[in-house]
């Protein structure tokens, strides 16, 4: 075998009983005729891979088989070795662990008997299977549990985007139906900004929709859209706001119009009550008074007239004082006015328009497309749960 020496002495004894002891060179391969296609040398022998194949056909197997074949069957005749004796080196699926044998590296006797290494094969086979199989049913509890809370969370955030969405397509309605004097028309226009508010939040739902599902072109425009909903909702809504401020203002400037009428009013009706006498008697006694007198016939006299003069001044003066209590009355309901109307130019109306627009739009897009991975169909994500479920059945 020249300057090769083979490491078995179980290889040794097959290269000589095959009468190939001296048939390898220095680097320790062979050729022979192909049993399997007769090719002529195009079956090659290596001690270094303990391999034996052929280029033509493909033909390969363990060149310790080979050999005993070779043995046992004296001469070829040009047929293909025992198929239970052909090993495919290539596997059938590709996995990290199954790596190639380099050729540098000595072959491996062929052990007597692979039982054993068989049977442990299984067993590790079955010990992953059995871990495999608790690693699918936490990660399933796992996701169930995930997808409870984020059902929750969604369903929360729809009510409040809803509800949001519901304010912002009020004020839409009464702002855009102010600008029309027909009644009809009015209502046209004002539904019209409910339909902007609708658009806005439908429309930012499709975009992160289309957009989670890597269709860019629809996201887009979606997202154009949405924008034209949102800047029509966000216009009505501040246009609605600025409306409510005019008329808090105007409202406010009236209530100060009718303080200042009504204090004039007050002071005038004092000066007419501090002119009447103190001493003036009550309605009631001086209506029994004057119906004694008539009773007993002296309505000529001097007294009975000056109890009717009395009496006009009495019923003055309770007129004076009705119209003052109630004037004092409007005068605070007047201030309460003013007030309110002054408290409510606090917040820009643009903020509020903004602030409603983002809570109506964003969250209920985030709710309907959570609910939506949730619950809709995901094909890449189902076979890709099929593909390992598969690999996991061959390996």
């Amino acid at each position: 075998m020249s300057a090769i020496t083979t490491t078995s002495d179980v290889l040794d004894e097959a290269l000589r009983q095959a009468g190939l002891e001296d048939a390898f060179d220095d680097r320790g391969q062979a050729f022979e005729d192909c049993p399997g296609c007769g090719a002529h040398n195009g079956l090659k022998l290596s001690l270094a891979r303990g391999q034996v194949h052929c280029a033509a056909c493909g033909t390969q197997g363990p060149l310790l088989a080979y050999l005993r074949e070779k043995v046992e069957a004296g001469e070829w005749n040009h047929e293909p070795f025992s198929e239970a004796e052909i090993i495919p080196i290539q596997p059938r699926l590709p996995r990290p662990d199954l790596e190639l044998v380099p050729e540098r590296e000595p072959a491996i006797p062929a052990q007597a008997d692979p039982t054993p290494l068989i049977a442990e094969l299984v067993d590790d086979g079955d010990r992953a299977t059995d871990n495999a199989s608790g690693t699918k049913r936490s990660e399933a509890s796992g996701v169930t549990g995930e997808r409870i809370i984020i059902t929750l969370l969604a369903l929360v955030f729809l009510g409040a985007g809803l509800a949001a969405a519901a304010l912002s397509g009020f004020a839409n309605f009464q702002a855009f139906s102010l600008g029309v004097s027909e009644p009809g028309q009015a209502r046209v226009w004002g539904w019209s900004g409910v339909i902007a508010s609708i658009c806005s939040f439908g429309g930012f739902t499709f975009f992160w929709w289309h957009l989670s599902g890597h269709r860019r072109g629809e996201a887009l425009r979606a997202l154009v859209f949405a924008l034209a909903g949102a800047g029509t909702s966000i216009a009505g809504t501040t246009l609605y706001m600025v409306n409510n401020e005019q008329g808090q203002a105007v409202k406010w400037q009236s209530a100060n119009d009718l303080r200042a009428l009504t204090e004039t009013e007050i002071a005038d009706w004092t000066r007419q009550l501090e002119g009447i006498p103190a001493d003036t008697r009550s309605i009631d006694g001086l209506k029994a008074y004057l119906a004694g007198v008539e009773a007993a016939g002296r309505t000529h006299q001097k007294p009975y007239r000056d109890a009717q003069n009395e009496l006009g001044l009495a019923e003055r003066r309770a007129v004076l004082e009705q119209n003052i209590a109630t004037a004092r009355a409007e005068l605070r309901q007047a201030v309460t006015i003013g007030s309110d109307a002054r408290r409510a130019q606090s917040l820009p109306a643009w903020f509020f328009a903004l602030m409603l627009e983002l809570f109506s739009s964003q969250a209920t897009s985030i709710a309907f497309v959570s609910l939506l991975l949730l619950y809709g169909r995901q094909p890449h994500q189902v076979d890709h749960a099929q593909m390992q479920d598969e690999l996991a059945g061959i390996v």
